[in-house]
Formats: structure tokens, sequence, C-alpha cells
């Protein structure tokens, strides 16, 4: 998208959690953003349409009523209606990412990315997610990817922590300790 000026997402997002905590719409709402935010994601036509500087406000809400008006909470497209008036479509992501982090926020969860060479069963999956659930006191949410290139174990990724177990991982601390210990040598 454009541009973004973070605290205007940010507004946005927190005046549409409080009225969705407010009339209990939390999971409609993040499920409403989700599938702007996809729609905006997988279609080009829409994505230029919604973002064309050129297309009139007017023009837009009828649109964008028209597509969302029976699959989006109202209280969403009342949002959307009123940041289209505004010129702050291309805010749609941001606060998207913001309603989240609130929604995490308020209900002590955390965002953890899970990369492993292989794929993980779900017993696996079910393991990190409970010991990171024990060691943190908080819900997880956790994305599994897989990156060939680790090699071998596990890299987890959350708040502002990397655990990497991972063979690659492991070969580059050894590499870095040599190093050092080489270079304390002179």
């Amino acid at each position: 998208m454009a541009q973004h000026d973070a605290r205007i997402g940010k507004r946005y997002a927190l005046a549409l959690f409080g009225a969705a905590q407010r009339y209990d719409v939390v999971p409609a709402v993040e499920d409403d953003l989700d599938a702007i935010v996809g729609l905006l994601h997988r279609d080009k036509a829409f994505r230029h349409f919604l973002l064309a500087p050129y297309t009139s406000r007017e023009e837009k809400v009828k649109i964008i009523e028209r597509i969302f008006s029976d699959r989006i909470t109202a209280l969403t497209m009342q949002v959307l209606r009123v940041m289209l008036e505004k010129r702050r479509e291309t805010e749609i992501e941001a606060v998207r990412a913001e309603f989240i982090n609130l929604r995490r926020e308020a209900t002590s969860t955390i965002h953890v990315s899970v990369s492993s060479a292989e794929p993980l069963d779900t017993r696996q999956q079910r393991a990190i997610v409970a010991k990171i659930e024990k060691s943190t006191g908080k819900f997880v949410e956790a994305d599994f990817s897989i990156d060939p290139g680790l090699i071998g174990g596990v890299k987890v990724a959350y708040e502002n922590y990397v655990l990497d177990g991972t063979l690659k991982g492991g070969l580059a601390r050894l590499r870095d300790a040599l190093k050092h210990d080489l270079l304390k040598q002179f």
C-alpha cells in the first residue's frame, strides 16, 4: 500500500477494538479485517480500485457497501465507511495489524513463529506451544513454517526472543566462538 502513518492506524484500531469489545464481536471484526486485507492481497483490481486517488469517495463507499454489507459486521462496515470518507483506505492493513495486537494484549496472547527444516507433526507442534505457554504464562498463537536451509532442529521467535536450536544456528555460534578465541590469542 501507500505510505502509512502508524498513529492513524493505531487510532482507528483502538476505536474499533473498544467498540468490538463493548458489543462482544472482537472475533467477528478480526475475521472481517482478515477478509478485507486478504482480498486486497489476492485481487489486484480491487486493490487498485480501493487505493486509486481518482475514484470518488462516494463511489468507493457505494462499491464497498455492495461488496461487503452482507458479509461483514455492521461495526466493521461503519469503520470502513469512515476510513474511506476520510481518505484513510491506505491504513486498512495497519488497522488490522494493530487490532490483532490489541486483541492479543487483551487476552494475554503472544504470536510465535516456529521454523523447522522438516514438517513438525501435531504432537511436536503442541509440545512447543505448551512449553512456551508454560514459560511465558501466556496463550500462544503459533505459525509453523518449513525452512530447508536450517538443516535440522527448530527455530522459535516471539516477542524479543529468538531461540535457535537449529544445526545451522549451532554451527554459526561455534564459528563465532572459534573466531573470538582466535582473536583473543593476538
